[in-house]
């Protein structure tokens, strides 16, 4: 554990008295326990960003009571928190109501508020298919992760959305499918046509870059220039990445293992005294 050898504080979940590191949120702790505490926008290599709110805990002593993000609420000497009483179950079905108003097309948010004993929502709903939450995943893995900042949100209200600027095909995008990846309702989605990779979500077309050896279509060019870029700086990576980058995946394995065969017959050779 990270806080090994480190000064740590004591608090208390749902009954269970453990030692935390002081950088640690709640919902590290309650993870730690095997606690079962719902996320939709908390991705373990992002910054918290609170914006789901189902992942609400209660405080009940060491600090102000009240329902808190346990994704973004640090831990404090005494505090006190429970993570399944009555107003955390109440608490998690309003947000989850709202989230079923705004996503009612996601099977992921029907299965989650089922689970509540949520199957309908009082609030509007305006679009029957939609499937973003508005978590602000994408925008992050984008920003923090690839650092291409490709997306991002735009509008207020009910006209909030995420989208590449100006709602136009991205100039920016990658085609490295964090975005899809991190999402967690499936709404970001893309297609593969002869020679593109194609973001739909993004309205975004990005040819793909052929195998030098097979012409095998694998990457997204402007992929394989990103990374060329991030690593240019890297003499070692450079190197290797120059060498590569312009190999599928299939062929690259190929190379890697003739690499190991040439090494293995010439260490063979030099066992065996040969020149």
């Amino acid at each position: 554990m990270r806080f090994v050898g480190e000064r740590t504080v004591k608090i208390d979940v749902d009954g269970v008295s453990v030692s935390a590191a002081p950088d640690e949120t709640v919902l590290e702790v309650c993870r730690r326990l095997g606690k079962e505490v719902p996320t939709l926008c908390y991705h373990e290599g992002l910054k918290p960003y609170g914006a789901c709110r189902v992942c609400l805990v209660e405080v009940t002593s060491g600090g102000p009571r009240a329902l808190v993000p346990s994704c973004q609420f640090p831990v404090s000497e005494g505090l006190t928190i429970e993570t399944d009483s009555t107003a955390v179950a109440e608490g998690r079905r309003v947000v989850l109501e709202l989230l079923l108003a705004r996503c009612p097309g996601s099977d992921r948010i029907r299965k989650l508020a089922a689970n509540y004993g949520v199957t309908s929502t009082p609030f509007p709903t305006d679009d029957p298919k939609e499937t973003c939450i508005l978590c602000g995943l994408c925008v992050r893995a984008c920003e923090e992760a690839v650092k291409a900042s490709a997306v991002g949100f735009a509008g207020r209200g009910v006209e909030r959305h995420v989208g590449a600027p100006f709602d136009l095909p991205s100039e920016v995008c990658i085609g490295c499918e964090a975005c899809i990846n991190v999402c967690p309702t499936g709404h970001v989605v893309k297609r593969l046509e002869a020679g593109k990779l194609v973001m739909e979500t993004w309205k975004t077309e990005l040819p793909l870059k052929k195998c030098a050896r097979c012409e095998a279509p694998y990457l997204p060019a402007r992929e394989i220039e990103f990374l060329k870029a991030r690593f240019e700086k890297d003499s070692k990576l450079r190197g290797r990445l120059q060498e590569e980058a312009d190999l599928c995946p299939v062929c690259r394995r190929r190379l890697t293992g003739e690499r190991m065969k040439t090494a293995t017959r010439a260490q063979c050779r030099l066992l065996s005294g040969e020149k």
